[in-house]
């Protein structure tokens, strides 16, 4: 049967949505920044470098924040090599990513092209091979108006004004083998805690992001974020959690990949992965908060998600731009996107940041072509509904409907979905993961116009792609539709189709 109920009541609520629930992330890894967001030179660069193209299609996104300048790449980065005048700045190696560095596009050059995009800045501080004097001496440069050293020096470079940057990451997957820098859960709790004191002394208006958790396919997850916590947790406001899923993704990063692919019903089930990192991630922050006796509710940063898939074009070493993971995305790999964006959004109540990883041409929503065109993955436009269309708050839902068992995991439901409400309207946010066509109805105590608009994102086929001849292959496309019984609204859902339906209130 291909029908599921969908029970709401106004009165009972998951949690308010966070203006920056759904942001992005620039990275100085392979062509992200040149020839992604920067590229002089480039027929629709402007004055400062920066790829118009490119820009126009980030402001559709509305998004709530930008990290910057990584990733990875932090760990070994000096901001000093990112200020005062372009041509004296140096090229270096970046061993994060086996790249040349030119620092062309540094601190001021970010903030310039941020303002285009009207999204809120979140800075990643380097505590892999720097420390808390770094710390500490950038927020200066950031965030101090005037008179001091830091201060006057960025005011030298030419910005009068503090860039005023509230959202500080205390660095970037310290617990990874591969970071430059890694440390233990306690050695790494105690530096971001006083990191995050004298970073707070500065300016006492910054939040800070502690790293937890780089993935779940650790053997130190989730013990590294218990023990990270109760070094710092009074000095932080949010611990980090990372994701990737792709169709080879393993829960144990020991193993070698398997050669064969997971099939779609297996692979579309993988956002129950989100859903139980966040409840774990979440119960070792109650139980720091209840081993601390703390008032303090600690809240989450998922400032790192996105489904993974194989690179298209070859990354050269030690090259400036030279691209990491530039891949198109298949209509398949849009629908786990879309339900990866509901499993953050269903736990808004803890999840208060999260950024998909990454903007540009890396696992992207844009792609761009050097000295050529820009275009979109089909993900692009799940992440601008998520983020145009998820505002106000979630509704906590009943549902009664088909599942399927897969070898992974067992109960599936067949459609997945997250119920909305603002002021206006309701908004319902769906993933069919079947081959068939389902049928929702809610059963809901609101006060509802009869007409609302159904937004659907689907292809013909799912390995269908947005390739750079057919850029456009996967666009959503959007209808009016009626609804004669306001008390129980009934919509159809295509096979294999994400989709929101937003309804006006009365």
């Amino acid at each position: 049967m291909n029908k599921s109920m969908i029970k709401i009541r106004k009165d009972f609520l998951v949690g308010d949505i966070s203006p920056r629930l759904f942001g992005s992330f620039i990275e100085h890894m392979g062509s992200v920044v040149y020839t992604g967001i920067y590229e002089p030179g480039h027929p629709q660069a402007d004055e400062h470098g920066f790829r118009l193209d490119v820009l126009e299609l980030i402001k559709e996104l509305d998004l709530g924040v930008i990290r910057y300048p990584g990733g990875n790449f932090t760990s070994g980065y000096d901001w000093l090599d990112t200020i005062g005048p372009v041509e004296q700045r140096p090229k270096k190696i970046d061993l994060a990513w086996r790249g040349i560095e030119p620092n062309t596009f540094g601190i001021h050059e970010f903030f310039k092209w941020l303002k285009h995009t009207n999204a809120e800045p979140i800075f990643t501080v380097n505590l892999g091979t720097k420390g808390i004097d770094d710390a500490r001496n950038i927020v200066e440069y950031c965030n101090f108006p005037k008179d001091s050293y830091w201060s006057d020096l960025r005011r030298e470079n030419g910005q009068e004004e503090p860039f005023d940057i509230k959202l500080w990451c205390l660095g970037n997957e310290l617990d990874g083998p591969w970071q430059i820098g890694a440390k233990s859960a306690y050695e790494y709790g105690r530096l971001a805690n006083e990191a995050s004191k004298v970073m707070k002394l500065v300016d006492d208006s910054i939040e800070t992001i502690l790293v937890g958790s780089s993935t779940p396919r650790l053997a130190s997850y989730p013990e590294w974020d218990r023990i990270a916590l109760e070094q710092a947790y009074d000095n932080v406001d949010y611990l980090a959690l990372h994701n990737y899923i792709d169709k080879y993704d393993e829960d144990d990063l020991t193993k070698p990949p398997k050669n064969e692919r997971d099939d779609t019903p297996t692979y579309l089930a993988k956002s129950y992965r989100f859903d139980r990192q966040i409840e774990e991630v979440v119960a070792a922050c109650d139980y720091v908060k209840g081993a601390l006796r703390s008032e303090k509710t600690m809240y989450l940063a998922f400032d790192e998600w996105n489904v993974h898939s194989q690179p298209e074009k070859t990354h050269d070493d030690f090259q400036i731009g030279s691209p990491i993971d530039w891949c198109y995305f298949t209509m398949e790999d849009a629908l786990l996107f879309g339900s990866l964006g509901l499993s953050i959004l269903r736990h808004a109540d803890r999840v208060k940041i999260a950024c998909q990883s990454l903007l540009v041409n890396t696992i992207p929503l844009i792609l761009t072509d050097a000295g050529g065109n820009a275009w979109c993955n089909p993900t692009y436009h799940i992440m601008a509904h998520l983020s145009k269309y998820a505002k106000g708050r979630v509704l906590r839902q009943n549902v009664e409907g088909p599942t399927y068992d897969c070898e992974k995991v067992k109960n599936v439901p067949m459609v997945d979905s997250v119920i909305v409400e603002n002021e206006e309207e309701l908004v319902l946010f769906c993933v069919n993961r079947g081959a068939q066509e389902q049928t929702i109805s809610l059963d809901h105590d609101f006060d509802l116009t009869s007409e609302g608009e159904h937004i659907v994102l689907k292809s013909e086929q799912l390995l269908d792609k947005n390739l750079r001849e057919t850029p456009n292959k996967i666009v959503p496309q959007s209808k009016v539709i009626q609804l004669p019984d306001k008390e129980k609204l009934v919509v159809a859902l295509d096979s294999y189709s994400w989709n929101v339906i937003k309804i006006k209130k009365g």
